[in-house]
């Protein structure tokens, strides 16, 4: 046995461990983070002390939404809507965004290596590219390893809508995997401890379980199975915590008036839970949001979901202005690429890795300015190029993450949280992501 179990690859080796486990105790939860509680102790700067990306999957239109072009030939029917600050206007289907831009920052010269969703997604989630030997771990588990647990029994991230194509902790392995919550308005699914087997039958798991577990711990000494121990502490932590009401949208006070206004959508009920476990302490929140594959009838489609992204985020920042959090909250909206100014036969647009627009807010982000530009008619990138590796070193830079703090895979490979590259002077591996400095000032 020990043999055949040594054999395996790490990857292999937590998946033999995470079935194990789920036949042992006959619940679905999924592994949460159980690294110690520390503190940040040196951080490279920015205020914030936890994050909310907001990821718009399917590849959303620069020229419809953060960077439209009135008057070229390529802005097809949309039209700007004026944002009070000079020469800078957003789409007219985000207007509430343009009417708190001084709380927002706008790069509208994103550069995407790959038009293909899955390796774009990835790109901009990991600052690597994809790869079929490894898999890279996104910024929620990357600020856990850099700055230690947040909350004694909250995850420390969580990941809203995201679907099974999430690279999640990556090489960091289970114990510091997002908890995956597929709809906001059903929060964690299968989590309460007795739940389908009762709580004699539960109890009966538990000690036949630990009674194996001892020999099998002594047999292999290996880090999946420590993270594994930990997972089963930390996961029955939170099933037995009261914190687990906080994944609960009934309890959120006045749930219906922000329902209201953050709209009765996916995106906008993902927005509320965000702001919910933030303020409750978990540390990095992902909303996923879909429907902007527009390669048909583009002007039919996106007033809605622009539309409702428009309203949510303005929302969430109106919420966590309101609580105090606005400053310590670095929010991001992503995207894996644009899409292409020439509109196809199909009165929609293609994929358009060339150039694109995100968004940062809050956590010392300075809003009211934009950074980079694309060319008139938004084929590519005018000046001030920004590629994803930049844009997720930002947003660590934002949170005091150690952008050269190398952290080795497994395997033995060296990674930094926003790529990385090697010093041709020193040889020295340091981040290939520089944070866009002019954004904090």
């Amino acid at each position: 046995m020990k043999e055949l179990f040594n054999q395996l690859d790490p990857f292999s080796r937590r998946q033999f461990v995470l079935r194990a486990a789920q036949t042992a105790l006959g619940v679905s939860i999924l592994p949460i983070g159980a690294a110690s509680i520390v503190r940040a102790a040196g951080g490279a700067g920015g205020k914030a002390k936890r994050g909310i990306l907001l990821y718009m999957s399917g590849g959303m239109s620069h020229m419809d939404t953060f960077d439209p072009k009135p008057g070229a030939e390529t802005a097809g029917k949309t039209q700007g809507i004026d944002t009070g600050v000079a020469g800078v206007q957003l789409a007219e289907f985000l207007p509430e965004l343009a009417k708190r831009f001084k709380d927002i920052a706008v790069i509208r010269s994103m550069n995407q290596k790959t038009g293909d969703h899955r390796g774009g997604s990835y790109w901009v989630r990991t600052s690597y590219e994809k790869r079929a030997t490894i898999v890279h771990p996104t910024m929620g588990p990357w600020a856990q390893t850099l700055l230690g647990k947040a909350h004694d029994t909250l995850p420390d991230s969580v990941v809203i809508g995201g679907g099974g194509e999430h690279p999640g902790s990556g090489f960091f392995g289970p114990a510091l995997s997002p908890l995956p919550i597929g709809d906001p308005d059903r929060g964690v699914q299968n989590s309460h401890p007795y739940q389908g087997v009762g709580t004699d039958l539960f109890e009966k798991r538990m000690d036949l379980m630990n009674t194996f577990d001892q020999s099998f711990r002594r047999k292999f000494q290996t880090d999946e199975v420590k993270a594994y121990t930990q997972f089963y502490d930390e996961t029955l932590k939170l099933m037995k915590s009261k914190d687990l009401d906080t994944f609960d949208l009934s309890k959120e006070k006045d749930y219906q008036q922000k329902v209201e206004r953050y709209g009765n959508t996916r995106i906008g009920k993902g927005a509320i839970l965000a702001k919910r476990l933030v303020s409750a302490g978990v540390r990095f929140v992902e909303v996923v949001s879909g429907g902007w594959d527009m390669h048909n009838d583009l002007w039919g489609e996106i007033p809605s979901t622009a539309g409702e992204m428009d309203k949510a985020i303005s929302a969430l920042i109106d919420d966590l202005k309101a609580e105090g959090l606005f400053e310590e909250t670095i929010i991001a909206v992503a995207t894996e690429f644009g899409r292409t100014p020439i509109i196809n036969a199909n009165a929609g647009r293609d994929h358009h890795p060339r150039v694109f627009s995100t968004m940062l807010a809050g956590g010392g982000i300075v809003g009211g300015q934009v950074y980079g530009a694309s060319d008139e008619k938004g084929i590519a990138v005018k000046e001030d190029i920004c590629n994803p590796q930049d844009f997720n070193a930002t947003i660590a830079y934002a949170l005091g993450l150690d952008l050269n703090k190398v952290i080795y895979s497994p395997s033995g490979r060296p990674f930094l949280v926003a790529g990385h590259t090697r010093d041709p002077k020193t040889d020295q591996i340091v981040s290939a992501g520089k944070p866009i400095m002019q954004l904090f000032s």
